[in-house]
């Protein structure tokens, strides 16, 4: 009882911070929101560390977490614009561009005026590269009679010295800057759980909090965006025939103009113990009511997403091993055609790919393929995952052409092995290029990723 009096104002606090992760606004930083997703294998090795039980909550509440260490080598370029490497700072964002126009206006104004004109530039900082990122995560697990709770708190920085202030270029260029960040802590999961009702092998549930889309919903290339919102779930068990379930979830996007999001999922699993998998989801972004910026219906919210998803588990017995295949289809119902994307609706996407081997214990590997294909207006820029376009800076499809995150296709090959039962090596490889050339030109990307995580 006295770790749990500790522990429970040190939780409760905790789920009053609102800090965000690399980028807190949904945009991309210097690495993808998508790379926040673990590896599917990696997804259950950590799940089985998850079983530590304290001992004075008599079992009912379990600690784990893990340590990582990573390493990104990208590079990108799209439609002639270099949104990596030091070429990447004359590649500027909307904010910068506007930036830039309200200090000529100044100069102007103080010109006009007799008044000395300043020499005063905008500097913008170049993406990196390489970077290095230092991991840790806790989670804590409590479960009672008939209710449970989760939370994760994610802990990601920068490698580096810690950075200071750039407040002025030509007054501080020979000072040593750093690229360290110490306070970049995310509330990554905060969610609590209530069984309603239970009868035999059919139960409906409750729950209601934060996570990531992607931890409820299944897709390679959407469900990347948080969702603080109520979960309903009705599960069942037919024997020789499927495991059903039924997920229907709300949740807020922007409660200063009560916009709300909802998203549904139908699972039927191993259909007649065939290994035959089918899901079919459905996700609601649209409101054409006005947004923050008193616009009304914004083509950046005409999102409503139909996405079938097949997967064939093959027998442990063919292969020896683990092993699935596994494909999807997903299309925009509400895309609308206007000059960003040539006067046609760019709203469909699929993947396909095949997962070997899993990891359990010391030796263990497995290794992931998939390929993708996504038009412009397939999936909204906010809610992207997996590879993705490379966008660092953040630039809209909506106000540059050869901005956004969709309208690329490629593939990604990910592997881990197991060097303990505790150590794992992680690695991907991500190859990219655009889907239309005439929708934002060019682009051709790339990312290389290795990782030491250690689970406890």
């Amino acid at each position: 009882m006295k770790l749990f009096k500790y522990l429970l104002p040190l939780a409760v606090a905790t789920c009053g911070m609102t800090a965000s992760l690399h980028a807190q606004e949904g945009a991309y930083s210097t690495t993808t929101e998508a790379q926040q997703r673990d590896f599917q294998s990696l997804q259950e090795f950590i799940k089985t560390k998850r079983a530590i039980s304290i001992q004075e909550k008599g079992g009912n509440m379990s600690l784990s977490g893990d340590i990582r260490g990573e390493w990104y080598f990208m590079k990108a370029k799209s439609d002639g614009h270099y949104l990596r490497g030091w070429k990447s700072k004359k590649t500027k964002t909307e904010k910068d561009k506007g930036d830039k126009d309200k200090g000529k206006v100044k100069d102007a104004k103080v010109a006009k005026g007799g008044k000395e004109k300043s020499k005063k530039k905008n500097y913008i900082e170049p993406e990196p590269t390489n970077e290095f990122d230092v991991e840790a995560n806790l989670i804590l697990d409590y479960t009672a009679e008939k209710g449970w709770g989760t939370i994760r708190l994610q802990m990601a920085n920068s490698a580096g010295i810690p950075q200071i202030e750039r407040k002025d270029k030509h007054t501080s260029r020979n000072i040593m800057y750093g690229s360290g960040t110490l306070d970049k802590l995310a509330l990554r999961k905060c969610f609590a759980g209530y069984n309603v009702w239970e009868r035999g092998t059919s139960r409906f549930d409750l729950e209601i909090g934060r996570r990531r889309l992607y931890d409820v919903f299944d897709s390679r290339i959407q469900f990347g965006s948080y969702f603080d919102g109520v979960l309903a779930r009705f599960a069942s068990s037919f024997e020789g025939i499927t495991d059903f379930s039924l997920k229907a979830s709300a949740f807020v996007v922007d409660q200063r103009v009560e916009h709300f999001a909802y998203v549904g999922e139908l699972e039927l699993l191993n259909l007649w113990d065939s290994g035959f998998d089918l899901k079919y989801s459905l996700i609601h972004w649209d409101r054409e009511g006005k947004n923050s910026y008193q616009k009304k219906h914004p083509k950046g919210v005409r999102f409503v997403n139909s996405q079938v998803t097949a997967a064939y588990n093959l027998s442990p017995d063919l292969l020896n091993m683990k092993a699935k295949v596994y494909g999807a289809y997903l299309h925009n119902h509400k895309a609308p055609k206007w000059h960003g994307s040539n006067y046609k609706r760019a709203n469909d996407a699929f993947y396909v790919g095949a997962l070997l081997g899993e990891i359990v214990r010391k030796g263990d590997w497995s290794a992931d393929f998939c390929y993708q294909w996504v038009q412009a207006q397939a999936v909204s820029e906010r809610d992207g995952t997996d590879s993705c376009r490379d966008n660092p800076k953040a630039v809209s499809f909506y106000n540059k052409k050869w901005g956004g995150t969709s309208n690329y296709q490629g593939w990604r090959l990910e592997g881990i092995y197991a060097l303990t039962d505790n150590w794992t090596i992680n690695a991907h490889f991500d190859r990219i290029y655009e889907q239309d050339r005439k929708i934002g030109g060019n682009h051709r990307s790339f990312e290389f990723y290795l990782a030491t995580i250690f689970t406890f």
